[in-house]
């Protein structure tokens, strides 16, 4: 593990995306999560699952586990438990060179493309709070992650500009990085 893979910082982020996944409260993520958190993303931007956005997206979480599975699930049993996950995060996307854009990424593009209704190429606040209720982020920390991911203050988040937030939570070591309110106070 290299020193960036193993700050304190980058464990609770981890950890905290662990919730997010664990869709069925088991303690444990498995490929049924993963796409139970897709549906649920698709029902609440009203998308099917047919559409090019809902294809994307279930693609992007069947590649994401793919990789993490690949990557994390030591005993092939097919669900990871929060060690397993953490430690598969952390080898397959933090201190793998380009592991985030090989497997990441693209599951980071099809939320963006999601969320971005209208399509001009940005995300609103109502979008945002939306796919953070599915997430499952306080609501009282919603208001304020999008407002501190909002670095030009326009009220609105670029599509570019939520890539850059996602990309720092998932994998930057700075405390002070804008990327880690993406689910509220990580603290």
């Amino acid at each position: 593990m290299t020193a960036l893979s193993g700050t304190p910082l980058l464990h609770h982020k981890i950890d905290v995306c662990f919730g997010h996944l664990d869709a069925d409260g088991s303690g444990q993520v498995d490929r049924e999560d993963l796409l139970t958190l897709g549906s649920r993303l698709l029902a609440k931007f009203d998308e099917p699952a047919t559409s090019p956005k809902g294809t994307a997206l279930m693609d992007g979480m069947t590649r994401f586990w793919d990789a993490l599975a690949e990557a994390a699930d030591v005993d092939a049993d097919g669900r990871l438990t929060a060690e397993e996950y953490r430690a598969g995060m952390t080898g397959a996307f933090v201190a793998s060179a380009g592991g985030f854009d090989a497997s990441l990424r693209p599951l980071v593009q099809a939320v963006c493309t999601l969320l971005d209704t209208d399509e001009d190429g940005e995300v609103d606040e109502r979008e945002f709070q939306a796919w953070q209720q599915v997430f499952g982020t306080a609501p009282e920390h919603r208001a304020a992650a999008f407002k501190h991911l909002d670095t030009d203050g326009s009220g609105k988040l670029s599509v570019d500009e939520l890539l850059a937030a996602m990309r720092q939570y998932y994998i930057s070591p700075d405390a002070a990085a804008r990327g880690n309110w993406l689910y509220g106070p990580v603290a």
